[in-house]
């Protein structure tokens, strides 16, 4: 089995190792992670449970691929390239990792280590020294939902208690999403990041923490503090294809004694090891004339009866790229389906009555299935109708694990200008909007106690005391469009301008959330 993890490799000079498509050469000039400066770290002789942790001399045999499926490799004489399409004798490198989290990749041929930078990339150093040493960049977006496979356990926010716990059977919900944050800007470059204006006295290390919900991080102690401090952050180290999260004085981060905490040991074991796994989109669907939710019960019909979610409300959508349709599937593994006499029923198979399409009138939806549509009885029962839509027909998806929202598009990641007022679209860090939904069914965005507005040229603002209204539109298996309450849709321009630019939603920017 091959074992691999998508990462950016980071410079001393904080500069991204990069694929050039031109004459597939390589260069260290990237300053965001983008799809070029992604590269596949394959792992050959993968290491799990019990390997040497760092600095004990052990090395992980590995490939590097480049978004243009292409492996690196390194000559006798230091030279760089990659072009080839298939693994071969130079493109073999042993990775090395360090107590702060950094790493050195050696060419198993040369004995040589890669380094340098701009576009002068080598592979000549015989030791590594700083300029050979580099930090690994998860390429992810930030909310995930993060595994532990020894105990076939996913991590989630224990409210009540204010701690994380690894106990989830399926992550499901608001408390199962994790956001990774990544302390990569150094405080000398411009912000973006609102996090980091309210901190001085902490020196960002190229490290990583664990949000909740509730934007709160992870202290080694096991409790969950709003500031980022040195007790948030923690080097990742990489393991065959899984990551283990090491503070300050060597302790690993653990699931194993009922919360998540850091306890002291010589490498990470079984339950120090973890998958970092997409999240996606769940959703409750909620009758327009009614206000219930749909509810979603094994061998069951459906009925929008409701009053609140829980986990039979709570829908996994996946979408069909190719057909751009969307299924709903359920907590314990059930689909929303097309049934006998035209009702709605859970179904354990994933077949054609599974899939809907979905058909967007501001801020509610309809759920379109050939000629008919979903229905509503006074009951509360669902049912196909081929009919013309109406009130009885409207619903709204409502986002319901995305307690705070990041937004990435091609342009780089959703954040702050300088002046903190307004959005930029081509940032290097993120900024996390919490959401709301207003009666009607709008989402009202909110940073740092003020919301998202329009300026008068469709730009956004983050100056107001009053919520504005905005909806979400599912358009792929990953991104989202949003539209605003001008009826235009959101843009992100590469100069880092966010604001209402199309009236088309084929337009829009699309939004990995």
């Amino acid at each position: 089995m091959t074992y691999s993890l998508e990462f950016g490799l980071v410079n001393a000079a904080n500069r991204y190792l990069t694929a050039e498509p031109f004459r597939f050469q390589v260069a260290a000039t990237g300053k965001q992670l983008k799809p070029r400066q992604v590269w596949v770290l394959q792992f050959v002789t993968p290491h799990g449970a019990g390997a040497a942790g760092p600095g004990e001399g052990a090395a992980q045999k590995v490939h590097l691929i480049s978004a243009l499926k292409r492996y690196l490799a390194a000559d006798p004489n230091g030279k760089v390239t990659c072009d080839q399409d298939k693994p071969g004798p130079q493109t073999f490198f042993l990775l090395h990792q360090y107590p702060d989290g950094k790493v050195s990749l050696q060419n198993e041929q040369s004995k040589r280590f890669l380094g340098g930078a701009e576009d002068n990339v080598t592979c000549f150093a015989q030791a590594s020294s700083e300029t050979e040493k580099w930090t690994l960049h998860l390429a992810v977006h930030p909310n995930v939902a993060i595994y532990n496979p020894n105990r076939k356990r996913y991590v989630r926010c224990d409210e009540k208690a204010e701690v994380l716990r690894c106990d989830r059977d399926v992550p499901w919900g608001a408390e199962s999403v994790i956001s990774i944050y990544y302390d990569f800007k150094g405080l000398d470059s411009k912000a973006h990041n609102a996090d980091r204006r309210q901190l001085s006295p902490y020196i960002p290390v190229k490290k990583y923490g664990l949000r909740n919900g509730a934007g709160k991080l992870l202290a080694s102690n096991g409790s969950l503090i709003s500031d980022v401090t040195a007790q948030t952050m923690y080097s990742l180290e990489v393991h065959g294809g899984l990551v283990a999260f090491r503070d300050d004085e060597g302790k690993y981060l653990t699931g194993r004694e009922g919360s998540m905490k850091t306890l002291k040991m010589d490498r990470p074991g079984r339950d120090e090891l973890f998958s970092v796994e997409t999240s996606p989109a769940q959703v409750s669907l909620r009758s327009s004339s009614t206000n219930k939710f749909v509810c979603c019960k094994p061998g069951a019909d459906l009925y929008a009866t409701a009053m609140a979610v829980g986990n039979t409300e709570i829908f996994q959508l996946m979408y069909d790229d190719a057909t751009k349709k969307v299924c709903f599937r359920g907590h314990s593994g059930i689909y929303m389906s097309l049934g006998p006499n035209d009702c709605i029923i859970s179904s354990t198979k994933q077949d054609k009555n599974v899939w809907f399409e979905l058909q967007y009138q501001d801020q509610k939806v309809l759920l379109h299935m050939g000629d008919k549509y979903v229905s509503m009885r006074p009951n509360g029962q669902l049912l196909a109708v081929p009919k013309a839509a109406g009130k009885s027909e409207d619903f709204l998806l409502v986002l319901v694990n995305r307690p705070l929202l990041i937004l990435h598009s091609d342009a780089g990641y959703v954040g702050l200008s300088s002046d903190m007022k307004r959005l930029e679209g081509n940032c290097v860090d993120y900024v996390l909007s919490s959401l709301s939904l207003s009666e009607e069914g709008y989402y009202n965005f909110q940073i740092g106690g003020r919301y998202w507005a329009l300026d008068k040229d469709g730009q956004i603002l983050v100056t107001s005391d009053r919520p504005s209204n905005f909806s979400l539109q599912f358009v792929s298996s990953s991104c989202l469009i949003v539209k605003a309450s001008n009826n235009k849709y959101l843009v992100a321009d590469q100069g880092g301008r966010v604001w209402t630019g199309s009236t088309d939603a084929s337009n829009a920017t699309l939004f990995h959330y």
